[in-house]
């Protein structure tokens, strides 16, 4: 019995001596900004800055969003401008970005690779990818020499509707997104009047309109050149509801709008640039 005792002491004593031992490694976090800033430092990172860190977010009010939760674009955007967030690595190497979304995952996959792009990562593989009754996860690896930027990501997604409510950096090249959508929106898409003729050019020949109001469309060349008019219409999440491709030329194309319809991509069936020097466009 007194046998038995002791190794339950012994077990005792160990156990706290584990505790303490890790403890000991991780940081006294008092509050969830710091927690927030440990997430996108990464623990041995908040350690050594922990004093300058502190002096950083002594007004922790600031640093909170209107419902009382850290606001993670101002402490991103706070580390970075006091050259907390490292994000260069020394040499090229494998980058893995986790994302993970419950909404609409084929809309959100669209506009990251989008993003993505604007952000001057063109090339990259999904490594992995997961969907069931709660979320799309998937990973994204890229070679490269930077990480991307969470301040510079988290204003191209909230221009297209979306929040980031949580980042987290495993390794400097391994990062992890939640996110959310809000209200869904396409910035590329110019919002077409009906009645009003739009006319704009661009260089790629690629042109985006918003039509969720109006029963037709008329398109027309700037200049009075022949082209392949070719029409991608799209649904609220970007999902393709009918593709019009033409193979005969014309200066002047018009189109009915199939039901559903909240975007619409437009450019040439064969050579975008074709219509690079403009289209007139109006939605009747």
């Amino acid at each position: 019995m007194v046998e038995i005792t002791r190794k339950c002491l012994w077990i005792v004593l160990f156990v706290c001596l584990l505790e303490n031992s890790i403890n000991a490694q991780t940081p006294a976090l008092q509050n969830p900004i710091d927690y927030k800033v440990a997430q996108l430092l990464g623990v041995q990172e908040y350690k050594t800055n922990q004093k300058f860190i502190q002096r950083l977010f002594s007004n922790q009010g600031y640093f909170l969003d209107n419902k009382g939760q850290p606001d993670l674009y101002k402490i991103s955007q706070t580390l970075k401008q006091n050259g907390l967030l490292k994000l260069t690595f020394k040499q090229p190497m494998e980058l893995e970005v986790t994302f993970s979304v419950k909404e609409n995952p084929t809309t959100f996959t669209n506009v990251l690779y989008d993003i993505l792009n604007e952000m001057g990562y063109y090339y990259f593989l999904l490594k992995e990818s997961v969907l069931n009754e709660q979320q799309f996860k998937f990973i994204l690896s890229m070679n490269t020499e930077y990480a991307i930027d969470p301040t510079l990501l988290q204003e191209k997604l909230y221009d297209y509707g979306y929040k980031v409510l949580n980042i987290e950096r495993s390794q400097v090249y391994q990062w992890n997104y939640t996110i959310t959508n809000t209200t869904f929106q396409y910035p590329k898409a110019t919002k077409l009047t009906t009645n009003e003729t739009n006319r704009k050019a661009n260089l790629k020949g690629e042109y985006w309109y918003q039509i969720d109001k109006g029963n037709r469309l008329e398109v027309k060349s700037s200049n009075g050149i022949l082209w392949y008019p070719k029409l991608i219409f799209f649904d609220k999440n970007l999902n393709i509801l009918e593709i019009i491709s033409n193979q005969k030329s014309s200066q002047t194309f018009q189109k009915e709008i199939p039901k559903g319809a909240m975007f619409v991509k437009i450019t040439d069936t064969f050579l975008p640039i074709t219509t690079k020097n403009g289209l007139d466009v109006t939605l009747k």
